[in-house]
């Protein structure tokens, strides 16, 4: 289950139960300007998006109804960090629509040096807001 805390009732008393383990998820005071692409067979679309909050594994997008996208689709993810590119493909989780905008969640796959990177950019980005 991943759930960032669990209640648990004991004995009429309210608990609560941290993962360690979880990851983590950053919301920037400022959204970045990023690049979604939408492969289908004979081309590819490329909408303007803004990322919200970023994971190791995932992000949450701001985008203008330009691209029709749904859930599960195959997309890739394009955005810079300071002065370092992330690129990384993944799928649609989730999506909320509004009259002229989307939100989306989206489940990204990366690897070992996509998350120590983005780790790293992201205590950089923290170091300077505070």
């Amino acid at each position: 289950m991943k759930l960032l805390e669990k209640i648990f009732y004991f004995k009429g008393e309210m608990s609560m139960y941290y993962k360690r383990n979880e990851s983590y998820r950053f919301v920037f005071n400022q959204p970045v300007a990023g690049k979604l692409t939408k492969r289908e067979p004979n081309r590819k679309i490329t909408a303007d998006v803004h990322v919200l909050d970023v994971s190791r594994q995932g992000a949450k997008l701001y985008c203008q109804n330009t691209v029709d996208l749904k859930k599960n689709t195959n997309i890739s993810l394009s955005f810079r960090l300071n002065m370092t590119s992330f690129d990384a493909t993944g799928n649609i989780v989730w999506i909320k629509k509004y009259p002229q905008t989307s939100e989306l969640g989206v489940h990204l796959h990366t690897d070992d040096t996509y998350r120590e990177t983005m780790t790293k950019e992201l205590k950089k980005i923290a170091r300077q807001e505070r």
